[in-house]
């Protein structure tokens, strides 16, 4: 199958959507495409060392005995908890302290932090964009711009991220209120609070909580 093909992925899917099934009982595996980890738990660090050893080896087992490859530069341990330090590395893999998963990275601690600072910086990158805009067209196109560059990253996993620190979210919340300004039309100084209402448009904090609610929603039963 030529690499880039609609037909590859779905055959791929197709070939390892027995995968979680047969790590049931070693982990959860957790499967978008070809993008897959293994999550698991113990009660006490010696428990946690031996399931992951043997998780590792019974899907290394699964890739071998379906003739495919594991790509061990990509493949990394990432250990939550309050006790990391006593949890040994696994053999071949390199231990991280952050790793990014579907476009979100995700930090030993889940502080966040890490994410909220790649946020920002793609979030300034569309404050640019909206700038230029701006200068050449009218209003209705830079809001355009400001839901296709600057909001679509906002949202993009924040039901996951949303809990971090007040700090982190002020930081956002501070990126944000300038992305206001721009459309509104409005000084460095000047509030932004009733630019909100007449936009139609979320804060931060709002978002978070509106993208909750649709999660519990769709998820109850």
């Amino acid at each position: 199958v030529p690499q880039g093909s609609v037909l590859g992925p779905v055959l791929f899917i197709l070939f390892t959507n027995d995968f979680p099934t047969y790590m049931q009982d070693h982990s959860k595996g957790l499967m978008y495409a070809d993008d897959t980890i293994l999550l698991l738990g113990g009660k006490n660090p010696e428990d946690l060392e031996v399931g992951a050893f043997v998780a590792l080896n019974m899907a290394i087992q699964y890739c071998h005995g379906n003739e495919l490859v594991v790509n061990e530069k990509k493949t990394k341990q990432l250990v939550l908890g309050k006790h990391k330090e006593v949890i040994g590395r696994l053999p071949e893999l390199e231990e991280v302290t952050c790793t990014k998963y579907l476009g979100v990275m995700i930090d030993d601690n889940l502080s966040w932090t890490p994410h909220i600072d790649s946020l920002c910086r793609k979030l300034c990158t569309g404050l640019y964009v909206m700038r230029r805009i701006k200068s050449i067209s009218d209003i209705a196109t830079v809001k355009v711009a400001y839901h296709a560059l600057f909001e679509s990253h906002l949202r993009y996993g924040i039901a996951v991220w949303g809990g971090t620190t007040a700090g982190n979210l002020q930081r956002l919340l501070i990126i944000q209120k300038r992305a206001i300004r721009i459309l509104g039309n409005l000084q460095f100084r000047e509030t932004c609070r009733n630019s909100f209402k007449q936009l139609k448009i979320l804060t931060v904090v709002n978002l978070y909580i509106l993208e909750v609610v649709l999660h519990v929603h769709i998820k109850a039963p």
